[in-house]
């Protein structure tokens, strides 16, 4: 997990050294909207930060997913203990006495 961080951290510094890199050192690339003219390395970060927000969102959707995975098994896990708790209640001459665990 300590490399996974590592390595997107150097990820998301790369990203924002390059686009920094690019626009100090290509002032002009400039793509025209509707709202005026707007640096291309502005929409690179952009770009990388929407598919930062898209990734943690499927992440999220994943850790749910599983969540609800393990909640299910502990709600069979706990029925199937009660069950057997009420069969050892029913027949308490069948359940084991081992003589030096009393």
């Amino acid at each position: 997990m300590r490399a996974l961080s590592g390595l997107a951290f150097l990820v998301v510094l790369a990203v924002a050294a390059g686009t920094w890199g690019l626009y100090t050192l290509e002032p002009n690339l400039l793509l025209g909207s509707p709202w005026g003219p707007v640096h291309v390395a502005f929409l690179v970060l952009a770009a990388f930060g929407l598919g930062l927000v898209v990734m943690g969102l499927y992440v999220l959707s994943g850790w749910l997913g599983a969540q609800a995975a393990l909640r299910q098994r502990h709600r069979e896990l706990k029925q199937v203990r009660a069950e057997l708790e009420a069969l050892k209640r029913q027949h308490p001459e069948e359940t084991p006495v081992i003589p030096d665990r009393l």
